[in-house]
């Protein structure tokens, strides 16, 4: 099979050599806290297949964010959301030379960049709760 490449080098196929191409791995849990997900390298699209299994890796970490402090969880959405919106640019890149990445787009990217921002705004107002919780404490209602 031809291996098709844009002209900014964006593979539409694996590379030949397996070995040598990024595979995030699903997060894993460290004395009960989850690890964050790791995402591909920048740039890096390949199959579809690669696509929804970082996809997976980060649908296993938005699932442990209640294990999480707000704050961290903050951290990771604002990383999942850039490599997800990295990944959108991506995929409309090759979409006109292989239709299959028109459907992850849609159906599974673009769902995720919705539940991150409503991730974030629910760690967000976690982190204003605490605000207050402390202010109560301090005396400084």
């Amino acid at each position: 099979m031809p291996t098709a490449v844009l002209s900014d080098a964006t593979s539409l196929r694996p590379s030949p050599d397996p070995a040598t191409a990024p595979q995030p791995q699903p997060p894993t849990a460290v004395s009960g806290v989850w690890m964050m997900a790791p995402l591909a390298a920048a740039g890096f699209l390949g199959t579809k297949e690669d696509v929804q299994h970082e996809l997976d890796g980060i649908a296993m970490a938005v699932r442990a964010f209640h294990l999480k402090q707000p704050d961290q969880v903050m951290k990771e959405v604002a990383a999942y959301t850039a490599r997800l919106t990295e990944l959108v640019v991506l995929l409309h890149r090759v979409e006109a030379l292989d239709r299959q990445y028109t459907r992850v787009r849609t159906a599974q990217v673009e769902k995720w960049l919705v539940e991150l921002e409503r991730q974030f705004k629910i760690a967000s107002r976690l982190v204003e709760v605490n605000r207050q919780d402390l202010a109560v404490i301090g005396g400084q209602v």
